[in-house]
């Protein structure tokens, strides 16, 4: 199973999503993981084909949750952020991959 990485920097930011997570099971119904293994809560954004899908998302630290709906294609997190950012944060990671309906 795919899973793709977002690298979180020291001013809190996270970096480009390595990694491809792709959605087949038809129109609306693909659905992600997202694991935040940081410290800190995260607000998110998830883009199918390269396209922001749905934004804003949040995610308390050392949580996950599912995303649901998504369509057929290449799954990205765009916009990861933290409130604010610390030299502790430099390199904690967020998780996505594929999940099941």
């Amino acid at each position: 199973m795919a899973v793709g990485t977002v690298t979180m920097t020291n001013a809190g930011v996270g970096g480009t999503q390595s990694g491809t997570i792709t959605t087949a099971a038809g129109s609306g119904n693909g659905v992600i993981m997202v694991c935040n293994d940081t410290d800190s809560p995260i607000t998110y954004s998830v883009a199918t084909g390269g396209t922001v899908v749905q934004s804003g998302l949040k995610l308390a630290e050392k949580s996950f949750t599912r995303i649901t709906g998504l369509n057929n294609g290449n799954q990205t997190l765009t916009s990861v952020s933290t409130a604010h950012g610390t030299a502790a944060q430099n390199g904690e990671i967020v998780y996505v991959t594929l999940a099941s309906a």
